[in-house]
C-alpha cells in the first residue's frame, strides 16, 4: 500500500508539472482563441508604438524603419554582378521594399520586405558607428517572418568588414565580411548559421571558421508564418550563443567549437619532401619461387554427376511438372497481330503434388573432390618492406596562438545578400549592439508585442494553430518533451490498471477462542490450508428443516412433562460435568484449538443437522 501511494502521488506530481507548463507556454493562445471564437469579433489591429531605448544607450545600429523609410536612404541596394555565373542569373535584380507585411497585426509596424523569388537579392546599410572587437560584447539582433513559409534560401545577415561601407552599391558574394549569422533551409534541411572570418597574424590569411551546431532544426521557424527572432552573443572570451525566440538553440566557444579548429597544428607535413624512388610499401609480395605441383588440374570442374544417385521410386516421367491453367481465358483485347499467340499462363502440375517430382529425371551434381580451381602462386613477406611513407613533419611556420577577438576584423555595414525560392521575407527591428541589456529591451517591446498580435490575428481569423499542433510545434523544437507526454499517458494507464485489477490480499484467520467457556464450533476444523480452500459447516436450525436422517420436515413430536423434567435434570449434571472438565483444558488467549476425540465425547451431541466439510487437514 504504501508503494502504491507514493506512485499515485509521483503520478500526481507529473500531470500538474505537465500541465502548469502546457499553461504557461498556451495560456495567452488560448485566452485569444476563446475570444475569438465565442465574442467573433472583427480584429482591429493595435497601433504602433516606436522602440526607445534608455538614454545611456548608444547602439552601433539600429533600424525598425519608421514610416517614411525609403530604399536608397539608409539601405542601398545592390547593383554588382556575380562573379563565375551565367550572365542571366549574375545580376542582383531581386526586388526590395519598405513596408507592412500582407496580414497586418500591429497599425505602421513597418519592415524591409525581399519581393521576389527565384532572384539573387543583396542590400546593405552602412553603421551608426563601427564595432571593434576589444573588450566589448558584440550582439546582433534581428526579428524575420517568412509569409510564405521557405522553401529554398537564407534568411541570414552579413556583418561586413572594414572597408565594405565605401561602396555599398557593389555589395555582392564576395564582399569580406566578418560574421554570417541568421537561418538558412533548403528542402528538409534547416540550419541557423554562424560563421566566423578569422585572419591568420602571421601570413595574413582570412579563413571561415564554422560553429559546430545541429545539422537540422525544425521547419517552425519557416512553415508558420509568423515573426522569429534570432539573437548572437559573442563575448570577449570567444564564448558565443544563439538563441530563438529568446530560447537558446546553441552555444559554444571559438576556441574549441567551431570547424576547422581556429588553432593551427603546430607540425605540419612538409610539402617538399618527396617519397624515395626506391621506396617499396609492398608488405606482401607473389613467391617467385613457387612451382605449379604436377598433379594440378585447372580443367576439373567444380561439380560433378552424381554417378551414385538413383530415381526415387515415385518419380513420374509420364507428367510435366508445369502444365498450362485450365481455366486461363485469353483476354478479350488480346491482339495477335501485335502482342502475338496467346498462350495460357503455367501452373504446377496437380498430378505431380505429393511425389518427388514429374518430367525427365536427372542426376544431383555434387561437389567435384579433384576441383582445385586455378593455381595461383603464393604470397610471402616482401624483404624490402619499408613501410607506408609519408612526408616528414616539420614546424608549422604559420602556427599562431589565437585570441577570440584578435583576428575578427571591425564591422562597419550589415547587409543581406542571399537566393530564394520564396517571396515577402521581411526583416525588421536590426540591431547591432555592446549590449545585452539593450537587445532585451528591444526584444520586449517589439517582437513580444508583435508575436502576441500575430497570435491574436490568426485566432480571430480562425487561421491560428490548434492546442494540439501547438504541442507538436514544442517538440520540433525540444524533441524531448514527447517523453514528458508519454509519461504524463502512460503512467496514469498503468496506475489504473493496477488499482483495478491489482490483487488484494486476504486477512489471516484467527481462530483463537476468548473463553474457555464450551462453544458450538469447537470440534470445527480450521483452514490451515490453502486460502482457496473451503469449509462448510450446516447450520442446526437450517437443518432442523432439511429432509434426511438428522433433519426433519415435520415438527418433532411433543413430549409428556414427566420426560422433559427428566430430560433437563440430565442435561443440567451433564453441563456442570463438562465446566469441571473444561477447567483441565484451558487454551492460551490467540492459539486455535485443536479438537481431540477426548474432548469431542464430552461435548454435547449435535443432532440439528449433517455437516460437510471439504477443509483438508495439513500433513
Amino acid at each position: 500500500m504504501v508503494n502504491r501511494k507514493w506512485m499515485y502521488i509521483f503520478i500526481q506530481f507529473l500531470l500538474v508539472s505537465s500541465i502548469r507548463s502546457d499553461d504557461d507556454v498556451f495560456e495567452d493562445d488560448e485566452e485569444e482563441v476563446t475570444k475569438g471564437s465565442d465574442d467573433k469579433e472583427e480584429f482591429v489591429p493595435s497601433l504602433f508604438v516606436a522602440p526607445k531605448l534608455s538614454d545611456k544607450s548608444t547602439p552601433n545600429f539600429f533600424d525598425y524603419f519608421p514610416v517614411g523609410s525609403k530604399i536608397g536612404l539608409t539601405w542601398i541596394k545592390s547593383l554588382a554582378k556575380k562573379d563565375d555565373v551565367d550572365s542571366d542569373i549574375a545580376k542582383y535584380n531581386g526586388e526590395w521594399s519598405i513596408g507592412a507585411p500582407t496580414k497586418v497585426s500591429i497599425e505602421g509596424d513597418l519592415g524591409l520586405i525581399v519581393k521576389t523569388k527565384a532572384r539573387h537579392h543583396a542590400i546593405a546599410a552602412k553603421l551608426n558607428t563601427p564595432f571593434a572587437f576589444d573588450a566589448n560584447t558584440f550582439v546582433v539582433q534581428y526579428d524575420i517572418k517568412f509569409e510564405e513559409g521557405q522553401e529554398c534560401g537564407g534568411g541570414y545577415l552579413k556583418l561586413l568588414s572594414e572597408g565594405a561601407e565605401k561602396d555599398l552599391a557593389n555589395f555582392q558574394d564576395k564582399t569580406a565580411y566578418t560574421i554570417m549569422f541568421g537561418p538558412d533551409k533548403c528542402g528538409a534541411t534547416g540550419k541557423v548559421h554562424l560563421i566566423f572570418r578569422y585572419k591568420n597574424p602571421i601570413n595574413g590569411t582570412i579563413s571561415e571558421y564554422h560553429a559546430n551546431q545541429p545539422t537540422t532544426i525544425g521547419s517552425t521557424y519557416w512553415d508558420d508564418h509568423n515573426t522569429h527572432l534570432f539573437t548572437l552573443v559573442v563575448k570577449p572570451t570567444g564564448e558565443y550563443s544563439v538563441s530563438v525566440d529568446g530560447k537558446s538553440l546553441y552555444y559554444g566557444n571559438m576556441m574549441s567549437d567551431v570547424t576547422p579548429a581556429l588553432t593551427p597544428p603546430k607540425q605540419i607535413f612538409d610539402e617538399t619532401d618527396l617519397k624515395p624512388v626506391d621506396w617499396d610499401e609492398r608488405e606482401n609480395i607473389e613467391d617467385e619461387s613457387a612451382v605449379k605441383p604436377d598433379d594440378w588440374d585447372e580443367n576439373e570442374p567444380q561439380s560433378v554427376v552424381d554417378e551414385a544417385a538413383t530415381k526415387p521410386y515415385d518419380w513420374n516421367e509420364e507428367e510435366n511438372e508445369l502444365i498450362a491453367d485450365p481455366e486461363a481465358k485469353k483476354p478479350q483485347d488480346w491482339d495477335e497481330d501485335m502482342d502475338g499467340s496467346w498462350e495460357a499462363p503455367l501452373i504446377d502440375n496437380p498430378a505431380c503434388k505429393g511425389l518427388s517430382g514429374c518430367g525427365t529425371w536427372k542426376a544431383p551434381t555434387i561437389k567435384n573432390p579433384k576441383y582445385k580451381g586455378k593455381w595461383i602462386r603464393p604470397k610471402i613477406s616482401n624483404p624490402a618492406f619499408k613501410g607506408k611513407w609519408t612526408a616528414r613533419l616539420i614546424d608549422n611556420p604559420n602556427y599562431f596562438e589565437p585570441k577570440p577577438f584578435a583576428g575578427l576584423a571591425p564591422i562597419t555595414a550589415v547587409g543581406i545578400e542571399m537566393w530564394t525560392m520564396s517571396e515577402n521575407i521581411l526583416f525588421d527591428n536590426i540591431l547591432i549592439t555592446s549590449s545585452e541589456e539593450d537587445s532585451s529591451d528591444v526584444a520586449k517591446q517589439t517582437f513580444y508585442v508583435k508575436q502576441k498580435e500575430e497570435y491574436r490575428l490568426a485566432a480571430a481569423t480562425g487561421n491560428g494553430n490548434g492546442f494540439f499542433q501547438q504541442i507538436i510545434d514544442a517538440t520540433n523544437e525540444k524533441p524531448w518533451l514527447w517523453a514528458v507526454y508519454i509519461l504524463c499517458v502512460l503512467l496514469p494507464l498503468v496506475a489504473i490498471g493496477v488499482f483495478c485489477f491489482g490483487k488484494q490480499s486476504k486477512p489471516t484467520p484467527n481462530f483463537a477462542k476468548k473463553s474457555d467457556a464450551y462453544s458450538a464450533d469447537d470440534d470445527r476444523v480450521p483452514n490451515l490450508v490453502d486460502d482457496d480452500e473451503e469449509e462448510i459447516i450446516g447450520d442446526e436450525e437450517d437443518d432442523v428443516n432439511q429432509p434426511g436422517p438428522s433433519g426433519s420436515q415435520s415438527n418433532p413430536e411433543p413430549q409428556d412433562e414427566e420426560e422433559n423434567a427428566e430430560q433437563q435434570s440430565a442435561n443440567s449434571s451433564q453441563s456442570s460435568a463438562a465446566e469441571e472438565e473444561d477447567d483441565e483444558h484451558v487454551v492460551p488467549e490467540n492459539e486455535p484449538v485443536k479438537p481431540t476425540e477426548e474432548f469431542a465425547k464430552k461435548s454435547p451431541k449435535n443432532t440439528g443437522g449433517a455437516k460437510r466439510r471439504t477443509a483438508r487437514r495439513g500433513d
